[in-house]
């Protein structure tokens, strides 16, 4: 770490007794929680959507939605309620130390995918009082970036109980097309880390470790399940940003 955009995804997924760390930014991008986690087993994520998409015309879009397990789901941004159970990225509560880590493949090239995490707030590397859209131009994984036959580390993702993904379209072509889309990836169960002795030399870059952030880098107002409360690590902005530099 970091990789380049292009690296596959099927590069950085990780096996048994590998650890994972989960970033949220708080306190108005000067201080990160950090969860700590160790992967006990997992198994493969893999679905397409072709003709669960509908056809989207030239320059038009297609707002934000869950993906369903027939379809895209209800188009409002926030998660259905109650639950309809057709959310293939909703982590089940009897899952509390689930997490699911994958990438989006997207095709054709021209398709530009944004992604709402948690649903309502939409990712994006700007500073933007009011957060990006599906219909702007910027802060999207174009399918160059992220092919379908192989995503990428552009659309690198992970969710789990309490966490929803809403993902959105713009067709930056001149036709009308209909996209399709590839989930890669790894489903994990695992345990949380606590020790601080542990934690420090993963800290340090002496014990590997994935690090990813979640939702961006947007402050928004995130739930984790219960049974991760007070199990955090918080570290400042300079810490956050020497570690994403490579330098740990």
């Amino acid at each position: 770490m970091p990789e380049d955009l292009l690296t596959p995804i099927t590069k950085v997924l990780l096996k048994e007794n590998e650890n994972i760390a989960l970033i949220f930014p708080v306190t108005g991008l000067k201080e990160f929680d950090l969860w700590f986690f160790r992967v006990m087993r997992g198994y493969i994520l893999h679905r397409e959507y072709d003709s669960e998409i509908p056809e989207i015309p030239a320059n038009g879009t297609l707002d934000f939605r869950f993906l369903g397990a027939t379809t895209f789901g209800d188009s409002n941004a926030a998660p259905p309620t109650p639950s309809t159970g057709d959310d293939i990225l909703e982590v089940n509560e009897n899952y509390p130390f689930r997490l699911l880590h994958f990438g989006i493949g997207i095709i054709p090239g021209e398709i530009g995918l944004f992604k709402s995490q948690p649903g309502g707030n939409v990712q994006t590397g700007f500073g933007y009082e009011t957060p990006t859209v599906v219909t702007d131009k910027f802060d999207f994984v174009p399918g160059f970036l992220s092919p379908f036959d192989l995503p990428t580390v552009a659309s690198e993702t992970v969710t789990f109980y309490k966490m929803s993904v809403h993902i959105g379209m713009r067709n930056h072509a001149d036709r009308a097309v209909r996209p399709s889309l590839r989930i890669l990836g790894k489903g994990y169960d695992v345990v949380p880390l606590t020790s601080v002795a542990f934690i420090a030399k993963m800290l340090a870059g002496i014990k590997p470790c994935r690090y990813v952030t979640v939702g961006g880098l947007r402050v928004f107002d995130y739930t984790v399940p219960d049974e991760w409360k007070n199990k955090q690590v918080r570290v400042s902005k300079e810490f956050i940003e020497s570690l994403m530099a490579g330098g740990r």
